[in-house]
């Protein structure tokens, strides 16, 4: 049961992550004319975050490890594994800040520090989704 949510975790992630690489603006100037387009690259990045989240909630699960109270704390409990290089986790954790402050509005994120996180992210998140794949698909 949990491989076929996985899977479903997996695909949800490969299409969005597709969706925002295609979407995102190559230029801040770009992404910052354009509501329509910022707003959706907000939101693609908002699906892929909560579905690595997803698939590193199964994966810790799945291997008896100890429940995370926390999103950030997903990738840490992992790095302690050898599913994922720690060092992918370590830097990848910090997406969830960003998701948050996109989710919450929090007011003190700077839409040039938005811009950069999510483009600074994306390499990250198609290292993670091939590892991934390559295991469970």
């Amino acid at each position: 049961m949990s491989n076929e949510i996985i899977k479903n975790k997996i695909k949800l992630l490969a299409d969005n992550l597709q969706k925002l690489q295609k979407n995102l603006p190559v230029s801040f100037e770009d992404f910052q004319k354009n509501d329509v387009v910022a707003s959706a690259s907000e939101r693609y990045f908002q699906i892929v975050v909560d579905a690595i989240v997803d698939c590193n909630q199964i994966l810790i699960e799945q291997n008896n490890l100890e429940v995370s109270e926390t999103y950030f704390n997903t990738f840490g409990i992992l790095a302690r594994t050898e599913i994922f290089p720690a060092e992918l986790l370590e830097k990848l954790a910090y997406c969830v800040g960003t998701r948050n402050a996109l989710v919450h509005r929090y007011e003190n994120i700077q839409i040039k520090r938005e811009y950069d996180d999510i483009k600074n992210f994306i390499p990250l998140f198609l290292e993670y989704l091939k590892i991934i794949s390559d295991k469970f698909l």
